[in-house]
């Protein structure tokens, strides 16, 4: 092709586009805001390119364009189900199925380090995780995993280093040689404070254990990780991008500097450093971000005299907790999926995509196996795999990385400014900052400045098809017994006197010998730190209220809440006003009823009273006359009405229903929650946040 695709049109310039867009209005910016610092022009022209190459080049430093040159990045399965026999099934599946790594979650009583025999170990066994407490029970969930094939990664809280011996001492027992051992131990302790407020010792002495962690992982086991940063609770209590990467690379500044002060040069640190950033579902912006974290963290290792081809540090995805609902939950298979493009295209060396029944029950199969086949379709059938960074060169997606990594970068000094992660943690900083951010997200989905499908617009009433699966707690019933039945391990003392460096050594030998992972923890716990944790705020949650408020009713013998759509003229005249009505109303899981075309107010009336409807919304094309109007409302209330809205159409419409004694009047930008929340009411629903 040698002709230019605009040849046969004229020419256009900007001034005159921009006449055209804002319609004259020289007050409209031509530009989105995405979230507080961060904007999108309308358009994008050769004038906002910020470099000839600003991005350089795949795999060389900044590393903005990711360090992967079109190779696959990871797919990594995150695995939760109790029953151990069941989870390596599942393990084994997925495998199979196109999983390249898994992340084993361990359960609430290995996590917080709880004992057999106590009450806290009964309440929390095989809770929000696997049941595993010694390495037998880890060798029976990764019976038959391929260790030098597999990487395997640990979710295990504050117990990371006892749960990093466990799989250490696995990889021994089964053959593995140390430089074959793939694996990521994830201790985030700085993550840990942030998730649930405590530490079983003081943040200084979780920062030198990291420290020997790193060190020690380098030393013996060099293509594990040993620490993880991962902004998933900051992203749930409100962060936005600027804000994510600026704690990011702040906690990983502090582990750095945990590092050196362990032995270990800048470089080394880097690579014991997993950065794990959590997705959403606004694809440039997302794509943006994992583009910006690379560029500012090679800035903080190049100022750490790091040579320009080290100046990385791995970084993986995890769709976001904040976006996923159980309301509707389907729909969020859609969200994951923009979210693991965006994570993908934006060069993330790994992908963790959530089941999309994850909020409603254990991940079933159907689940689980959606997951993982959405980032198989996106590598291999849309070949996203073999293209290194496709935003690269646009001047929308570099500016975008641009203002994305400088806000970045300043939230980072703000933190910094404070004394670092920890102090900003302390001193009350991130909280503080992370509840404004959530209160304004929360305020723009009330108002629908926001929108989310099946949430706050087009919501999906009834039967919605899932059938939750419950975790079987049955098969981990008896755990306690049969962990104390097991032979006192000698020696646990040596763990207690071993420097951070060395601990990793010895912790593995005992775990050899049959140390549960509540007593390698205790082993090295000092006095318990605590701290308010972080508020998580999940999108969904207070359109959740509602739902369960209106089904909770109606499952206690109450009335289905219902309200009666008098829809005025023809269905062409008024389907649009119906259907907005229909989404509005329904996000709090009021039924509507359409009236559909009636011929006359009366019948709308002698509808609403056989109906026995309390509460109607009156929906009025342009073409009905405010006459007409006003009649309804009168004979409406006549009928019975007890609370009459109407949906916001022409203003001389609203004038003549307000006047005729319509009691609320309904449009976009009006707070759903406070609205509903009251609807509800009328309808004898009450809602408990």
């Amino acid at each position: 092709m040698t002709e230019s695709l605009a040849d046969g049109f004229e020419p256009v310039s900007f001034e005159q586009w921009s006449e055209a867009a804002t319609r004259g209005d020289e007050n409209l910016a031509l530009m989105t805001l995405l979230e507080n610092g961060v904007e999108a022009k309308w358009l994008y022209t050769p004038e906002d390119a910020i470099a000839p190459d600003p991005a350089g080049l795949p795999g060389q430093a900044p590393f903005t364009r990711g360090t992967r040159a079109g190779r696959h990045w990871q797919i990594r399965q995150e695995q939760t189900q109790p029953d151990r026999g069941r989870a390596n099934a599942e393990i084994l599946e997925d495998l199979n199925g196109g999983v390249t790594e898994i992340t084993l979650r361990f359960d609430r009583a290995a996590r917080e380090g709880l004992a057999p025999g106590t009450d806290g170990f009964s309440a929390s066994r095989g809770i929000d995780g696997i049941a595993i407490s010694n390495l037998d029970q880890l060798g029976e969930v990764l019976d038959g995993v391929y260790l030098d094939m597999a990487g395997v990664a640990l979710e295990a809280g504050a117990a990371a280093p006892s749960a990093a011996a466990l799989l250490a001492a696995h990889w021994r027992e089964n053959g593995i040689a140390p430089d074959s051992a793939i694996g990521s131990f994830r201790y985030d302790p700085l993550g840990e404070i942030a998730r649930t407020g405590e530490l079983p010792c003081s943040p200084e002495d979780a920062l030198a254990a990291a420290g020997g962690l790193a060190a020690e992982t380098a030393r013996d086991w060099p293509k594990a990780r040993a620490l993880a940063v991962d902004t998933g609770i900051y992203v749930e209590a409100g962060a936005t991008a600027g804000w994510e990467l600026g704690i990011a690379v702040a906690t990983g500044v502090e582990y750095l500097r945990a590092a050196a002060a362990a032995g270990l040069d800048p470089a080394e640190a880097a690579s014991q450093i997993e950065f794990t950033l959590a997705v959403g579902p606004d694809q440039f912006l997302e794509m943006a971000k994992f583009r910006a974290i690379r560029r500012l963290w090679a800035r903080v290792l190049e100022e750490s005299g790091v040579a320009a081809e080290a100046r990385f540090s791995p970084t993986y995805a995890r769709t976001s907790a904040r976006m996923i609902s159980a309301v509707d939950p389907w729909v969020n298979m859609l969200r994951v999926t923009t979210a693991a493009f965006a994570a993908g295209t934006g060069g993330a060396d790994g992908v963790t995509v959530t089941p999309f029944d994850r909020m409603i029950g254990q991940p079933g199969d159907l689940g689980r196996r959606i997951a993982r086949n959405t980032q198989i379709i996106l590598q291999d059938e849309s070949s996203l795999g073999r293209i290194a960074d496709p935003l690269a060169g646009s001047w929308y997606g570099e500016e975008l990385t641009d203002e994305v990594a400088k806000a970045g970068w300043e939230r980072f000094r703000e933190i910094e400014r404070e004394g670092g992660a920890l102090a900003a943690l302390r001193s009350g900083l991130i909280a503080t900052t992370l509840g404004g951010l959530a209160d304004e997200r929360e305020d723009d989905l009330n108002h629908r400045r926001r929108v989310m499908t099946g949430i706050n617009e087009f919501p999906l009433l009834g039967d919605d098809g899932t059938e939750p699966e419950r975790a079987d707690l049955s098969r981990v019933e008896g755990d306690s017994a049969r962990l104390l039945e097991g032979p006192e391990v000698p020696g646990l003392g040596r763990l207690t006197e071993a420097a951070p460096s060395e601990r990793l050594a010895v912790a593995t030998s005992l775990a050899s010998a049959g140390a549960r992972i509540d007593e390698l923890s205790a082993a090295v716990a000092g006095e318990t730190f605590s701290l308010p944790a972080l508020n998580v705020r999940h999108d969904a949650t207070p359109f959740e209220v509602m739902r369960r408020a209106a089904r909770r009713h109606e499952e206690n013998g109450g009335d289905r809440p219902q309200i009666y759509l008098a829809c005025m003229g023809s269905i062409a005249s008024h389907v649009n006003y119906a259907n907005w009505a229909k989404s509005f109303f329904e996000v709090a899981g009021v039924e509507t009823v359409p009236s559909g075309a009636l011929e006359s107010n009366e019948d709308q009336a002698k509808t609403l009273r056989d109906g026995g409807f309390e509460l109607v919304a009156i929906c009025a094309g342009k073409n009905q006359s405010p006459e007409d109007v006003a009649d309804l409302v009168g004979r409406l209330r006549e009928a019975g009405a007890s609370y009459i809205y109407m949906v916001n159409s022409t203003p001389e419409l609203n004038e003549a229903a307000t006047a005729a004694g319509a009691d609320e009047l309904v449009r976009n930008g009006v707070n759903l929650t406070e609205v509903l929340t009251a609807t509800l009411g009328r309808l004898g629903v009450e809602v408990k946040s």
